[in-house]
């Protein structure tokens, strides 16, 4: 018994560990703001973008709902009135940031800060909920132009 006891608050830390913050993003939370600051077409990116990343086996479980919830926010600070750092923990601001495109960089090179800089968890998160991101625009393709397609597929081998 004594054993059990031990492992299980060992496995408690490591899980405390595994969280960006200590205090996890709810999905919850991520949903009401996405439903409350998005148009609906961008909320109904967001949650195919989400859905994308609820697919994805890479992701180990003690992500995935930060990741998740990252994938829902994703697009809140570059599309929407949402105040950046609102009701998240430091690190998924971080990750939010580094979500958000800034106006006067270039696509490849965003691209290429999100794949060089994905070396810690919160970054991961970043990187994963990109590739979402970029399979869902390329998928949408009745709404797809020749040069979003181009841009896309120019910045997915970054990635990969």
């Amino acid at each position: 018994v004594k054993n059990v006891i031990k492992r299980n608050n060992q496995l408690a830390k490591w899980r405390i560990k595994m969280a960006l913050d200590k205090e996890p993003i709810k999905l919850s939370y991520a949903l009401r703001m996405a439903k409350k600051h998005y148009p609906n077409d961008k909320y109904d990116h967001a949650m195919r973008v989400m859905q994308y990343v609820a697919d994805n086996e890479m992701i180990p479980y003690e992500y995935k709902e930060e990741c998740l919830a990252l994938a829902v926010m994703h697009d809140l600070w570059e599309d929407t009135d949402y105040p950046r750092g609102c009701g998240i923990g430091e690190k998924k601001k971080k990750a939010l940031n580094l979500l958000t495109k800034p106006k006067d960089m270039d696509y490849i090179e965003y691209i290429k800060k999100i794949r060089d800089t994905a070396c810690t968890n919160w970054r991961m998160c970043a990187w994963w909920v990109k590739l979402a991101d970029m399979k869902d625009h390329l998928a949408q393709t009745e709404t797809l132009t020749e040069k979003l397609r181009d841009k896309y597929l120019a910045a997915l081998p970054y990635l990969l």
